[in-house]
Protein backbone atom coordinates (compact mmCIF):
# COMPACT_ATOMS: atom_id res chain seq x y z
CA UNK A 1 0.00 0.00 0.00
CA UNK A 2 1.26 3.27 -0.75
CA UNK A 3 0.11 6.78 0.66
CA UNK A 4 -0.22 9.65 -1.81
CA UNK A 5 -0.89 12.69 0.54
CA UNK A 6 -2.07 15.64 -1.69
CA UNK A 7 -1.55 14.01 -4.69
CA UNK A 8 -4.02 15.13 -7.89
CA UNK A 9 -6.25 12.37 -9.30
CA UNK A 10 -8.82 12.02 -12.07
CA UNK A 11 -12.46 11.94 -11.17
CA UNK A 12 -13.63 9.60 -14.20
CA UNK A 13 -11.36 6.80 -15.68
CA UNK A 14 -12.12 8.50 -19.83
CA UNK A 15 -10.37 11.99 -18.26
CA UNK A 16 -6.85 11.95 -19.15
CA UNK A 17 -5.57 14.95 -16.85
CA UNK A 18 -6.13 15.18 -12.85
CA UNK A 19 -8.95 17.04 -12.31
CA UNK A 20 -8.36 17.16 -9.03
CA UNK A 21 -6.13 17.49 -5.54
CA UNK A 22 -7.37 14.81 -2.47
CA UNK A 23 -6.59 15.12 1.06
CA UNK A 24 -4.88 11.03 1.50
CA UNK A 25 -4.87 8.69 -2.13
CA UNK A 26 -3.93 5.52 -1.38
CA UNK A 27 -3.14 3.14 -3.91
CA UNK A 28 -2.83 -0.68 -3.22
CA UNK A 29 0.37 -2.14 -5.13
CA UNK A 30 -1.35 -5.00 -6.33
CA UNK A 31 -4.19 -3.79 -7.97
CA UNK A 32 -1.62 -1.37 -9.91
CA UNK A 33 0.26 -4.30 -10.69
CA UNK A 34 -2.61 -6.60 -11.97
CA UNK A 35 -4.69 -4.16 -13.57
CA UNK A 36 -2.23 -0.96 -14.17
CA UNK A 37 -4.40 1.59 -12.59
CA UNK A 38 -2.66 4.41 -11.60
CA UNK A 39 -5.66 6.42 -9.65
CA UNK A 40 -5.98 5.92 -6.18
CA UNK A 41 -7.69 3.18 -5.03
CA UNK A 42 -9.00 4.80 -1.33
CA UNK A 43 -9.74 8.40 -1.02
CA UNK A 44 -9.67 10.40 2.61
CA UNK A 45 -10.96 13.44 2.46
CA UNK A 46 -9.66 15.32 5.84
CA UNK A 47 -11.62 18.59 7.12
CA UNK A 48 -11.96 20.72 10.49
CA UNK A 49 -15.13 20.14 12.29
CA UNK A 50 -17.24 22.05 14.96
CA UNK A 51 -20.46 21.06 16.25
CA UNK A 52 -21.11 24.62 17.12
CA UNK A 53 -19.82 26.30 13.87
CA UNK A 54 -22.18 25.68 10.95
CA UNK A 55 -19.54 27.52 8.29
CA UNK A 56 -17.15 24.09 9.13
CA UNK A 57 -20.53 21.68 9.32
CA UNK A 58 -21.45 23.55 5.97
CA UNK A 59 -17.49 23.17 4.57
CA UNK A 60 -17.55 19.56 5.71
CA UNK A 61 -20.67 18.61 3.53
CA UNK A 62 -20.01 21.14 0.19
CA UNK A 63 -15.73 20.23 0.40
CA UNK A 64 -16.49 16.80 1.25
CA UNK A 65 -19.46 15.01 0.81
CA UNK A 66 -20.70 16.50 -1.93
CA UNK A 67 -17.01 15.93 -3.78
CA UNK A 68 -17.78 12.42 -3.24
CA UNK A 69 -21.48 12.55 -4.27
CA UNK A 70 -20.73 13.90 -7.88
CA UNK A 71 -18.02 11.68 -8.64
CA UNK A 72 -15.44 14.11 -8.18
CA UNK A 73 -13.47 12.28 -5.60
CA UNK A 74 -13.74 8.26 -5.57
CA UNK A 75 -15.99 8.24 -8.90
CA UNK A 76 -14.99 4.84 -9.96
CA UNK A 77 -16.00 3.55 -6.15
CA UNK A 78 -18.27 3.40 -4.20
CA UNK A 79 -16.92 3.26 -0.86
CA UNK A 80 -15.49 6.89 0.38
CA UNK A 81 -13.70 7.84 3.68
CA UNK A 82 -13.88 10.91 5.44
CA UNK A 83 -11.76 12.26 8.75
CA UNK A 84 -13.47 15.31 10.61
CA UNK A 85 -10.47 16.62 12.75
CA UNK A 86 -12.60 18.11 16.23
CA UNK A 87 -11.48 21.43 16.92
CA UNK A 88 -14.18 21.67 19.74
CA UNK A 89 -17.03 19.79 20.90
CA UNK A 90 -17.90 15.95 20.78
CA UNK A 91 -18.37 14.04 17.29
CA UNK A 92 -22.50 13.38 18.37
CA UNK A 93 -22.37 17.35 18.18
CA UNK A 94 -20.27 17.87 14.86
CA UNK A 95 -22.75 15.12 13.60
CA UNK A 96 -25.76 16.66 14.76
CA UNK A 97 -24.22 20.04 12.78
CA UNK A 98 -23.62 18.12 9.82
CA UNK A 99 -27.35 16.51 9.51
CA UNK A 100 -28.63 20.20 10.33
CA UNK A 101 -26.86 21.37 7.38
CA UNK A 102 -28.18 18.34 5.35
CA UNK A 103 -32.18 19.00 6.44
CA UNK A 104 -31.30 22.71 5.60
CA UNK A 105 -31.16 21.44 1.72
CA UNK A 106 -33.51 18.99 2.30
CA UNK A 107 -31.13 15.94 1.24
CA UNK A 108 -34.22 13.96 2.05
CA UNK A 109 -32.52 10.42 3.11
CA UNK A 110 -29.04 11.81 3.52
CA UNK A 111 -27.35 12.03 6.74
CA UNK A 112 -24.73 10.32 9.18
CA UNK A 113 -26.01 7.82 11.32
CA UNK A 114 -23.55 5.35 14.04
CA UNK A 115 -21.44 2.98 11.99
CA UNK A 116 -22.59 -1.04 11.69
CA UNK A 117 -18.65 -1.66 11.07
CA UNK A 118 -17.29 -0.76 14.52
CA UNK A 119 -18.97 0.45 17.32
CA UNK A 120 -17.15 3.41 18.93
CA UNK A 121 -18.92 7.11 19.21
CA UNK A 122 -16.26 8.68 17.04
CA UNK A 123 -17.21 6.30 14.03
CA UNK A 124 -20.22 7.44 11.74
CA UNK A 125 -21.35 6.45 8.38
CA UNK A 126 -23.40 8.03 5.81
CA UNK A 127 -24.78 7.20 2.12
CA UNK A 128 -25.50 9.78 -0.28
CA UNK A 129 -27.05 9.17 -4.30
CA UNK A 130 -25.47 9.30 -7.03
CA UNK A 131 -26.47 10.51 -10.97
CA UNK A 132 -24.85 7.03 -11.79
CA UNK A 133 -25.53 4.33 -9.54
CA UNK A 134 -24.16 2.79 -7.34
CA UNK A 135 -24.60 5.62 -4.69
CA UNK A 136 -21.55 6.27 -2.18
CA UNK A 137 -21.36 5.33 1.09
CA UNK A 138 -18.72 7.42 3.22
CA UNK A 139 -17.22 6.28 6.68
CA UNK A 140 -16.74 9.44 8.77
CA UNK A 141 -13.94 9.40 11.70
CA UNK A 142 -14.15 12.15 13.78
CA UNK A 143 -10.35 12.74 15.46
CA UNK A 144 -10.11 15.54 18.85
CA UNK A 145 -7.33 17.45 18.23
CA UNK A 146 -4.83 17.53 20.63
CA UNK A 147 -5.88 14.66 22.90
CA UNK A 148 -4.99 11.01 22.77
CA UNK A 149 -8.21 10.13 22.93
CA UNK A 150 -11.03 10.32 20.25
Amino acid sequence: MIVLPGTESRSHQEIPLPDGRTDIPILLIEIRMRFGEHDPHAIIECKRIAGGNSRLCRKYVVAGIDRFQTGKYAGNHSTGFMVGYLIAGSASAAVNGINNHLNRKKRGTEHLERSTLIDEPWVWGSRHPRSNPPPIEIHHAFLKIGSAHC
